[in-house]
Formats: C-alpha cells, sequence, structure tokens
C-alpha cells in the first residue's frame, strides 16, 4: 500500500504540473504477436491487445496508463496488466528521462510493483538515434524489500529506401529478485519497422532471445523466452 500511495502521490504532483502548462493527449491502440517483456513472454506466446493514453505538458511533464492482456500459466488467475506512469523529459539533441511507473495486476496474486528510472537519448541525427536508460525495482514483481535493476541500450537506423527503420536492444536484467527466481540473464532483438499517415501507424517485426540457462516455460507456453520472431502493429490518435 505504500508504494501504491508514494506512486500515485507522484502521479498526481506531475498531473497537476502538466495543468498548469499546454497540454496534449494521444489514445494508442496495438496489437502484438506476443507480448514480451524484457525477453520473456507474459502473454504464454499468445497474441495481445494492448492501448495506453497519454498526457503531456509543453514544459516537459508527462503521465499516463498502458494496458495488456498477459497470461502467467494455467495456475494464475491473472489475466490483465495496468501500467501507471509519470515522468519529465528535457533537452533537444540530448533528451533526458526520468520518472517511475507502477505495474499492476488487477486480478493477480500480489504482483504489483515500482519502478524508477533514468534514461538518456542521443536525437541529434537525421537518419539515427540511441539511447542508454536504467531501470530500479526495491520491490520487484511484488517481492518486498527485494532489488531488480535493468539496463538497456536501444538504437535505430533509418535505411534511404521507403523509410524502412532498423531497430537494435539489449538488456541486462539483475539484482536480488531476479537471483533469486531465475538468475540474472541478457535479452535482446534486431527487428524492421515502418511507419505510415504521418508516423501515427507503425508496424515492427522483431526477433527476440535471451541468455537464460534453462527453460521458463510451461506447458501453457507461459514465460517462453526462446528466441522467436515477434510482430507488432500500433495505431496513435490523434
Amino acid at each position: 500500500m505504500k508504494t501504491l500511495t508514494m506512486t500515485l502521490a507522484t502521479i498526481g504532483l506531475l498531473a497537476t504540473a502538466a495543468a498548469n502548462a499546454e497540454v496534449s493527449g494521444s489514445i494508442t491502440g496495438a496489437f502484438t504477436s506476443d507480448y514480451d517483456f524484457r525477453g520473456v513472454s507474459q502473454s504464454a506466446g499468445d497474441p495481445a491487445v494492448q492501448g495506453s493514453l497519454d498526457l503531456e505538458g509543453s514544459s516537459g511533464w508527462y503521465i499516463g496508463v498502458w494496458g495488456s492482456k498477459v497470461d502467467f500459466g494455467s495456475g494464475d488467475s491473472t489475466d490483465l496488466e495496468l501500467d501507471w506512469y509519470a515522468g519529465f523529459t528535457m533537452g533537444e539533441t540530448w533528451v533526458w528521462d526520468a520518472g517511475i511507473t507502477r505495474y499492476s495486476y488487477p486480478n493477480g496474486d500480489d504482483l504489483d510493483y515500482t519502478e524508477i528510472y533514468l534514461g538518456l537519448d542521443y536525437d541529434g541525427a537525421e537518419n539515427w538515434g540511441a539511447g542508454f536508460k536504467q531501470w530500479y525495482s526495491y520491490d520487484w514483481f511484488g517481492f518486498e524489500n527485494t532489488d531488480g535493476y535493468y539496463s538497456e541500450l536501444n538504437g535505430h537506423y533509418m535505411l534511404p529506401w521507403f523509410g524502412i527503420g532498423l531497430s537494435a536492444h539489449v538488456g541486462y536484467t539483475y539484482g536480488d529478485g531476479p537471483d533469486d527466481f531465475y538468475d540474472t540473464y541478457t535479452d535482446y532483438s534486431v527487428g524492421v519497422f515502418k511507419k505510415w499517415w504521418d508516423d501515427r501507424i507503425e508496424t515492427h517485426i522483431r526477433y527476440v532471445d535471451t541468455d537464460i540457462s534453462g527453460d521458463l516455460e510451461e506447458k501453457s507456453g507461459a514465460f517462453e523466452n526462446d528466441g522467436r520472431v515477434i510482430g507488432h502493429i500500433s495505431i496513435t490518435f490523434p
């Protein structure tokens, strides 16, 4: 309850700050062939419908909520994830991003937890970009007083044909929580993406894999962590 109260209070403060500036909003709907979180399937390898609602202020503050179908196996009744987040960005060529995310599972078994994050992106090139982001949780996946960390590098390169781009990602999960659950591990992905209609529609095909020792996958397909191809399409309004 303490972590939830702190998260909601932070989001409330940022919402107040955003309300005092020029505010814009967007709604995004998406469909993915497999909802992977840091290389591990959260939908038992099945397709998932996702969506988000975002508000941002001209001063750099933003708040939002993101949701997705989830499936953690036959022994768990959890079927929905809602992520509440708020943060602040600043900069043009070098863009800083700091904030907090509350992962919630309305009908799950005490899985709710909070992460804070700090990121830096380089956005000064015409056809490529790159960034680093660090995440930290003090109650990783609902395990109270258990630290969890995630470090990630992301990059993209726009090809000179048809507005097609290449994406690359590598991330490292570590800390007491991951050590106790299935050990630290690295995930990575490479993909191809394209945007249409003033960048409102995006399709993305990625190859995703991890170096997790052993197979987390249950017979139901939950927590699949083997190499696989994932397709994703999203549309944003306005």
